[in-house]
């Protein structure tokens, strides 16, 4: 069967990501006997008048060549996954891609990837489509391939998800069994324009497992892949480094798991494995957890050729650790540093702020242990506010809550954004953003995205190609903020700030006082009844 597979994705911030899921798609397609096309979007229409227009051509295009018997759609995600400022994406799907192919294509669309995952159901309806695929696509795609040749009906099928008459008819999400070792590898290569990728120096990207066993309150990884963790044998982890290293010549990779180096011992046999290969890598890893970070670990990463980590560390007090749900205290954060930094491997220190529990006393002591952990080279990412995603533990506590204000009438496919009781999220934002002013190497993701733009990030790119190829791209970012302090450029900024939002900052200092001051009488107070409870046997 002829198989066409869209990759709607065109957000592109911070930089362009390979549809590495959908890859996967198309190799077990292949492997079972169909032929493969995979249209990629994201840099279709860039410089467009009419990008609807455009994108609308290239689809009916592809279609008039390929004349596909079924088309399945990858959407990646709902929005920019950021609290605050929130920018929907799903519009702009339905605008650019699925309206279109529905218009020109009276054939079986399914669509699949991880934000349907998550809203799998709503987005049939906010689309209005009729199939839709959720967890793993490898084997769906292939039932629902071998169903349609064979005339079989897709009713009852597993993991698939039907809607008709407006109406949810058939949703059974199985739970994600298919053996990983069993999947042909994703060779990316095979699909995709990859000239277009190395212009912005993007990664290779590398699973070497799925599913998480953590719970932390608004994560959703576990509802995508499921509660368990499902493990690639290490050495075939290596065996398809080295053949994407060989057949392309790209030799960046960067490990996507949920979290890497859970469970640790795993992430180590990969590591071993990987070293002996004797490859000269750029390696990278997204979500590293700090407690999982040991000396040998550490050891590991600088032989196999890591060029930089992202440490998942999201506060840097214990309070608001605690109500994230994570599994490490500050201790492990600044640990995790300390082993880090020895081995001199450059750090994105991810923070997400407005947890549950979310004081100005949370925010300072946060802001305190990054001064104590963090290099200034290192690169300091910071979400403000939390996006609620549907059946994450926030979601399911929201709703018990029974909030009218926060609470979804569409499964939380539209953003709903949390507040904490004991400070609102433009407070958050403003003490954030003073804190910031006065570190070149914070970037708040939410505003400062889109002063990235795409021609300065392939300047960059080549830039460190020539001179510095091990170097993050983003200490481009923290040197521009040095530079701007040592013109006195910085210090305008914190002083414009600093007097627009006056009585904000004069409000919260005033109430950190207020508390520091209490927390004293408090103290003193006990120990007063302290002495006298001691004094009290002996008095008259």
């Amino acid at each position: 069967m002829k198989v066409l597979l869209i990759n709607s994705n065109r957000f592109k911030q911070p930089f362009p990501v390979m549809p590495a899921g959908l890859c996967w798609v198309a190799s077990a397609l292949e492997g079972a006997g169909h032929e493969v096309t995979l249209l990629d979007l994201t840099f279709s229409a860039e410089d467009a008048a009419d990008p609807v227009a455009e994108i609308r051509r290239e689809i009916a295009e592809c279609l008039a060549r390929v004349r596909p018997g079924v088309i399945g759609i990858g959407i990646r995600n709902l929005d920019n996954s950021t609290g605050f400022n929130t920018r929907f994406l799903l519009g702009e799907v339905r605008l650019e891609v699925t309206d279109p192919v529905k218009e020109l294509f009276d054939g079986p669309i399914v669509i699949g990837g991880s934000a349907v995952g998550i809203n799998g159901s709503e987005m049939l309806e906010y689309l209005d489509m009729k199939y839709a695929i959720r967890g793993d696509g490898e084997e769906a795609m292939i039932t629902l391939c071998a169903r349609l040749e064979n005339g079989q009906g897709l009713d009852g099928m597993p993991g698939l998800t039907i809607r008709s008459g407006g109406k949810i008819l058939h949703d059974i999400l199985t739970e994600n069994s298919i053996p990983l070792d069993d999947l042909p590898p994703p060779r990316p290569h095979r699909f995709l324009d990859m000239e277009a990728y190395k212009r912005f120096d993007a990664p290779l990207t590398i699973q070497t497992k799925r599913g998480c066993a953590l719970k932390c309150t608004y994560c959703i990884y576990n509802v995508i892949e499921g509660k368990t963790y499902r493990y690639r044998d290490p050495q075939l982890v290596a065996d398809e480094i080295e053949m994407l290293y060989r057949e392309t010549g790209i030799d960046r990779f960067e490990f996507t798991d949920s979290t890497f180096n859970v469970p640790l011992k795993h992430s180590k046999e990969v590591l071993r494995a990987l070293i002996a290969k004797g490859l000269k890598l750029r390696l990278s890893a997204m979500g590293l957890n700090p407690r999982s970070v040991d000396e040998e670990f550490v050891d590991l990463l600088v032989r196999a050729g890591f060029m930089s980590v992202d440490l998942g560390v999201e506060a840097g007090n214990n309070t608001t650790l605690r109500t994230l749900g994570k599994n490490f205290n500050k201790t492990h954060v600044l640990q995790a540093g300390k082993y880090l930094h020895k081995a001199k491997i450059p750090i994105t220190w991810h923070l997400l702020l407005g947890a549950p529990e979310e004081t100005p006393e949370t925010l300072a002591e946060t802001f305190e242990t990054l001064d104590r952990a963090v290099s200034p080279w290192d690169f300091v990412n910071i979400g403000v506010g939390m996006r609620v995603y549907k059946d994450s533990p926030m979601a399911q506590s929201l709703a018990h809550g029974g909030d009218p204000s926060v609470l979804s009438k569409d499964g939380f496919l539209t953003p709903v954004n949390y507040v904490p009781e004991g400070i609102d999220l433009d407070t958050i934002k403003i003490l954030t953003r003073q804190a910031a002013l006065s570190r070149p190497n914070y970037f708040l993701y939410d505003e400062d995205e889109d002063k990235v733009t795409q021609s300065a990030l392939i300047r960059g790119t080549k830039f460190l190609s020539l001179f510095a190829p091990r170097q993050p791209v983003w200490r481009f970012y923290i040197l521009g903020g040095m530079m701007a302090n040592l013109s006195g450029l910085g210090l305008l900024r914190r002083l414009r700030h600093a007097y627009q939002h006056r009585h904000v900052l004069r409000r919260v200092a005033q109430g950190r006082k207020a508390v520091r001051e209490q927390a004293m009488m408090g103290g003193a107070a006990a120990e007063w009844s302290a002495n006298r409870a001691v004094k009290a046997p002996g008095a008259r």
